[in-house]
Parts: structure tokens; sequence; C-alpha cells
């Protein structure tokens, strides 16, 4: 299974979405990249 796989999976829960189907074609085809952040810290202090 590949990452965009993967983070699909994870995200939307299935691979027959559509929007999951587009995004593992285009990868595959060279024409979109899909990144998945994850910060080192979280903070909700906005002042």
């Amino acid at each position: 299974m590949s990452i965009v796989e993967k983070i699909n999976k994870k995200y939307l829960g299935t691979l027959d979405h559509p929007l999951a189907t587009m995004l593992i074609a285009n990868t595959g085809n060279g024409i979109e990249a899909l990144f998945e952040i994850t910060p080192k810290f979280f903070t909700w202090d906005f002042w």
C-alpha cells in the first residue's frame, strides 16, 4: 500500500471515495503531490 493510499484511508476512511481515487490516479501519473504535515507541538495561545 502506497503512502497516498494510507493517507486516504486514514482521513477518508475508504479508498472507494471519489476524491481518494482521483488523488491516487493523479499522484501515480505525476500530476499531484500529497503531503501530510505532523506538527512537533501545538498551542492554543493566540494572545
